[in-house]
């Protein structure tokens, strides 16, 4: 038993708001129930691990965007591949745009994206910014100027019961998807970071992973109990904030 390879993209140009904690809420828990995790970082120009059982790729502005996009359509095949074969992907709003179909730019430029994702993003100039609480328990924080659509029937991941603002005057639209499911993988963008606020779907992924790996999904034998209730306890407040 070799363990799980988390595939972490781009972790100096793409991890904004707190990004990193989806990684590492990720390797905690698997260690809590004795499952060997490795993190393999991949920077531009660097080659991919021969296999990848999760792959994690954060946010960033445009500009970190920009220095990542060749090197992202090079290893967008493999990419592919792995997402086909069931491997699970958490991407988090930059991540989750450049890992879809297509991406407008403010000046209506289209770039073509990864296609691990059946969505597509359009790039605007009013952001959401602040706490969000949605449908499922799942709350976070918003840091994005996109609007994304789901294509070919996707499943929404949740969809929004109130927002706190936006830096551009009012708040993000009630029922606005918050993101997508598609098959294992998950796109997102809440950060918070998002799995530490919600490790539900952390241990989601881990379960992927695992069978992924050939190995049992292990217990925790309890020492899960005490994060997880400090993280119910902070979705509540912000559900509290939101007086949701």
């Amino acid at each position: 038993m070799t363990g799980i390879t988390l595939l972490h993209l781009y972790p100096r140009e793409l991890g904004i708001n707190g990004d990193i904690g989806n990684v590492m809420a990720l390797a905690k828990r698997a260690q809590w129930r004795g499952m060997p995790l490795r993190v393999h970082n991949h920077e531009i120009g660097s080659p991919l691990p021969d296999a990848a059982h999760l792959v994690h790729i954060g946010s960033g502005p445009v500009s970190a965007q920009e220095l990542v996009r060749e090197d992202l359509y090079r290893i967008a095949p493999r990419l592919r591949e792995w997402a086909e074969a069931g491997v699970p992907f958490l991407a988090i709003a930059g991540g989750w745009q450049l890992l879809g179909r297509e991406l407008t730019a403010l000046d209506g430029s289209l770039s073509i994206g990864a296609g691990v994702f059946p969505s597509s993003a359009v790039l605007t100039t009013r952001r959401a910014v602040g706490e969000v609480a949605a449908s499922g328990d799942i709350a976070g924080f918003e840091n994005h100027g996109a609007v994304t659509t789901l294509l070919d029937g996707a499943l929404p991941l949740a969809t929004t019961l109130h927002g706190r603002g936006n830096a551009a005057g009012g708040g993000p639209a009630k029922d606005a998807a918050e993101g997508v499911i598609a098959g294992a993988s998950i796109g997102t963008n809440l950060h918070g970071p998002f799995l530490p606020m919600n490790p539900s779907w952390a241990d989601r992924l881990l379960r992927a992973a695992a069978a992924l790996a050939g190995m049992p999904f292990g217990d925790d034998e309890g020492r899960c109990a005490e994060p997880d209730d400090y993280a119910r306890k902070s979705r509540a407040a912000i559900r509290s904030r939101l007086g949701v």
